[in-house]
């Protein structure tokens, strides 16, 4: 069952497009049409195979920072202009690996047909053929000439993040070793977002969670203090620095359960290393970030997934304790201040 909330979001892409691209036909709505349904399936393969053709694709375009960044097709993809992405600083791998990080597609090629049957667009022939997995939809010899298309479909997800994929993307680009930090309350999905970003720079990423300060030092007055649940000093001392500077990462994570500091363990060379969870903009710590990054998540989707994932002791513990504590952290520090990136998720 293809949601009628769908089809007028479609329906509404398409006359945005219209609009922009007047010489465009139907054998490019059902091009459209088929991209907003089933993604980039069709163009993935072992990702160096994916991004040797972005590279291919690539060689002979000129850089155009006029060019929109992304164009909405639906409510679940989205075009990735290349001469844009370029001009931004993005590498054909960056862009292979937003492209690898897509889910399967909730529509089938059948499914894209009946939808273009509905719209009124393409011929009946045309349409048979979109149900064949051997056809592609390619665009017409009129838009090609007048448009020069040259893009790539990404899950629509990505769009809210761009500004944090471009920050990153331009750091790299200095070729130093990039500290990134990404701050937000609970259940906001900052654990997924930098599981994402680290796949797509090759980055290391090191969870807040595995430094709460041991239950010795959770004294009243500890708590006290905005931020004291998170041992920022020794977060500083075996990872941020040392990973500025330059060095090898040992670190070791704190299992709370045991109350004790686990074997120490090396972080894998990298270029990029992003800190993840509620603290990681600390002072001590942020003052070491080169792009700070805030993922704020509206209450009622963070505590549905609060609902969804914890037991009632644990949910209550959240509701008692932690959720004021992150709470009393922001207010202090004024968080999401004017150096973060704000993401909303």
């Amino acid at each position: 069952m293809i949601p009628e909330s769908f089809e007028r979001e479609l329906s509404r892409c398409l006359r945005e497009h219209r609009a922009r691209y007047p010489l465009q036909q139907a054998q490019d709505e059902v091009k459209l049409v088929f991209q907003a349904m089933l993604g980039p399936g069709h163009l993935l393969a072992a990702p160096e195979i994916t991004e040797n053709r972005i590279r291919l694709e690539t060689a002979d375009l000129e850089p155009d920072p006029e060019e929109p960044l992304t164009e909405p097709l639906g409510e679940d993809y989205c075009r990735l202009n290349l001469r844009r992405a370029m001009a931004e600083g993005l590498t054909c791998r960056m862009i292979a690996g937003m492209m690898a990080e897509c889910a399967p597609p909730r529509f089938t090629r059948k499914d894209a047909a009946a939808v273009c049957g509905h719209l009124g667009i393409g011929k009946e022939e045309e349409l048979k053929r979109l149900t064949d997995e051997s056809f592609l939809p390619s665009h017409s010899q009129a838009y090609r000439a007048a448009y020069r298309p040259a893009y790539r479909v990404l899950p629509m997800d990505w769009v809210p993040v761009m500004d944090a994929v471009l920050a990153i993307a331009a750091a790299l680009r200095g070729g130093e070793r990039v500290l990134v930090t990404l701050d937000g309350p609970c259940a906001g999905g900052k654990t997924t977002l930098a599981g994402r970003l680290a796949r797509v720079f090759g980055a290391a990423v090191v969870h807040t969670d595995d430094f709460v300060i041991p239950h010795a030092q959770k004294t009243p007055e500890r708590l006290a203090v905005p931020g004291g649940n998170c041992d920022a000093e020794r977060l500083v001392a075996e990872v941020a620095a040392p990973w500025k500077r330059g060095g090898a990462v040992l670190y070791r994570k704190y299992d709370c359960a045991a109350d004790c500091l686990l074997p120490a363990q090396e972080m894998p060379e990298c270029g990029a290393l992003i800190l993840e969870g509620c603290y990681c903009n600390l002072p001590r710590l942020s003052a070491l970030a080169d792009v700070r990054l805030f993922l704020a998540t509206p209450w009622p989707v963070r505590e549905a997934r609060l609902r969804s994932r914890e037991s009632a002791q644990s949910l209550e513990r959240f509701y008692r304790l932690w959720i004021p504590l992150e709470d009393a952290y922001f207010e202090a520090y004024g968080l999401p201040d004017e150096g973060c990136i704000l993401l909303r998720g």
